[in-house]
């Protein structure tokens, strides 16, 4: 039946609806064929069948899905987990290493996957989530409990629920395929929650509201990690750029204000603070080559760092040291330094 509707993988995953109908594993299947199904048993995974033959995916009819080694439990109120959310959870990861105490946030949790796993696998971190739907809340809060991790709920828009918090990492996976993306008609989309998977327009709304709101609820040096569709880069990255360009003082920078990954980048961070900016928005050009290639077109000028006060190019280090021994640049970072 399965592999007649076009379902890959037809006899692992009627396998799979077996082991869950009869409560045996694999190796008792293969020891004890002869043993029969009872009726209502076989009622079940019949009809099991019949709904993944129809579409229906096989993580909302077992109720589970494995990711990162664990199992979660779905519904059709969250997303199934997907591989390439590692990718956001390993770049996390990777920021977050290093700091003693760092605090993360995770924007349209769902079924909790990537707070969960972070909580996991960083337990210095304190976690916390936000999500606008209340059901999507209840299934990651049970994985939270069922797998020992840590983490805070919180029921909202976005960052509505966070007034006045920062965070060292924020990360989401936002509603961002357009509305009429033939892909939402496909690969059992439709039976996903449609609010996770579209903003019901462009597919940018929500990035666009995420970046914006970001800076107010950054830690100085703090990251924003968002998944985005595979051609969604150039505009993403515009609104980070557009971002950070409408911010007092913005530092594009190797590495981050903690921790610069060249001479010349720590000095200008160093430059900063002694003029008593503590509070400025870095971005890291070695975290994105077209980023790096960008800003460089931008300014029109080869090298970074690269230092913007209130939207405007100053220059790189060696102009930053000039300016200030003559005291130019802190006269225009008045108003603006702590």
């Amino acid at each position: 039946m399965l592999a007649e509707a076009g379902v890959e993988s037809a006899r692992l995953e009627a396998r799979l609806l077996l082991e869950y109908v009869s409560g045996y594993r694999y190796t008792d299947l293969l020891m004890s064929p002869e043993n029969p199904l009872m009726l209502p048993a076989q009622q079940v995974f019949d009809e099991l069948l019949a709904r993944r033959a129809s579409g229906e995916p096989l993580a909302y009819l077992t109720g589970e899905a494995e990711f990162r080694g664990r199992l979660f439990q779905v519904s059709p109120a969250v997303l199934i987990p997907r591989p390439e959310t590692e990718v956001l959870i390993d770049l996390a990861l990777e920021k977050l290493r290093g700091l003693a105490a760092p605090t993360v946030v995770d924007l349209g949790t769902g079924s909790g996957i990537v707070a969960i796993s972070l909580a996991l696998e960083c337990p210095a971190a304190t976690i916390a989530t936000v999500d606008l739907s209340e059901e999507a809340i209840s299934v990651a809060r049970n994985n939270a409990g069922r797998l020992g991790a840590s983490v805070k709920f919180h029921q909202g828009d976005w960052f509505g629920p966070l007034a006045g918090q920062r965070f060292d990492v924020i990360v989401s996976n936002p509603p961002y395929v357009a509305a009429g993306d033939p892909h939402l008609a496909l690969n059992g989309l439709p039976h996903e929650p449609q609010m996770a998977l579209t903003d019901g327009a462009d597919g940018l709304d929500c990035i666009r509201r995420i970046v914006a709101a970001a800076p107010a609820h950054l830690n100085p040096g703090g990251w924003l990690l968002f998944e985005h569709g595979y051609d969604q880069g150039e505009a993403s990255r515009n609104f980070i750029h557009a971002t950070v360009t409408g911010n007092p003082v913005v530092l594009y920078m190797k590495g981050d204000a903690r921790f610069p990954q060249c001479g010349f980048s720590a000095t200008a961070v160093q430059i900063l603070k002694v003029c008593g900016v503590d509070d400025f928005v870095t971005v890291n050009v070695l975290a994105d080559e077209e980023i790096r290639n960008g800003v460089k077109e931008y300014a029109n000028w080869p090298t970074i760092p690269q230092l913007y006060i209130k939207g405007e190019f100053v220059g790189g280090c060696d102009i930053m040291k000039e300016m200030y021994q003559t005291g130019e640049l802190q006269q225009m970072l008045e108003g603006i330094a702590a």
